[in-house]
């Protein structure tokens, strides 16, 4: 006769154990070396987007002045002389979300029309913009010269 003997079922591995307790996730250390890396990115990444920013509010009011200094040649060739700056309307000066301040100098012979950084503005480079009756395009109060500004 014999004896059939079972085998006892094997015990569960300490390594199974402990790897089924733990939560799926990130530890501590891998989100906090996430976040440095998101801090180091977002540190380089903002000052150029606000360079970006300004460069494009410089190439909004320099449009914004040509623009203005059309108007005000058509103006002279329909009166046969540049409008008072009391005349010009307010629309010809005022531009959707400008950061510049556009005014008007004039007289029956000749105009100069300026654009005055206002807001976050006030700290660029290029400083306010000037356009006059002749075409000649200059800055005042700027770092940078007029050709770096007006993009010559």
């Amino acid at each position: 006769m014999r004896l059939h003997m079972t085998r006892p079922a094997p015990l569960p591995r300490p390594q199974a154990r402990a790897h089924a307790a733990q939560q799926p996730g990130f530890s501590l250390v891998e989100l906090l070396i996430v976040l440095a890396c998101i801090a180091v990115l977002v540190g380089w990444a903002w000052p150029n987007y606000q360079q970006l920013l300004q460069r494009s509010q410089r190439a909004q009011a320099r449009t914004a002045l040509l623009q203005a200094a059309h108007w005000l040649e058509r103006a002279a060739s329909a009166n046969g002389s540049y409008p008072a700056a009391a005349d010009v309307p307010t629309s010809v000066l005022q531009a959707e979300g400008l950061r510049y301040q556009l005014s008007v100098t004039s007289s029956a012979q000749s105009f100069t029309l300026t654009a005055t950084p206002t807001g976050a503005q006030v700290g660029d480079a290029c400083g306010s913009f000037t356009l006059t009756h002749t075409g000649v395009r200059s800055v005042l109060k700027a770092t940078l010269s007029p050709a770096q500004c007006w993009g010559h």
